[in-house]
């Protein structure tokens, strides 16, 4: 199911649940949603926020199968690398909302 409105595209459905992409990042919407290019290339360097807004860190590269995205590899401030699955993420745009904390982040490390 894809929900659109004038700022995100609600993407729902499976595992993901309701994650709301900026319109900046999508090229075309039929039985698919096309991005506007790689999605290691579009997302890379965006800003991660835990779901109470503190900085988790910069995104560095995606995780793909084929055609689905399933996560992303993070560079906290430490240097160190965190996963963050499709499923804890809330919102893709200016910068990357989670609807975890950063303790349930670390938690799933």
């Amino acid at each position: 199911m894809v929900d659109a409105d004038s700022r995100f595209l609600r993407l729902a459905e499976g595992p993901i649940r309701n994650v709301g992409l900026g319109r900046r990042f999508v090229k075309q919407v039929t039985d698919k949603v096309v991005l506007g290019g790689p999605a290691s290339e579009i997302f890379s360097g965006l800003n991660v926020i835990d779901s109470s807004g503190e900085f988790i860190g910069i995104i560095k590269d995606t995780v793909e199968s084929g055609d689905v995205l399933d996560s992303l590899i993070v560079e906290d401030e430490e240097g160190g690398m965190l996963v963050v699955v499709m499923e804890d993420i809330s919102v893709m745009d200016e910068w990357v909302e989670l609807r975890v904390s950063a303790e349930e982040l670390e938690e799933k490390q």
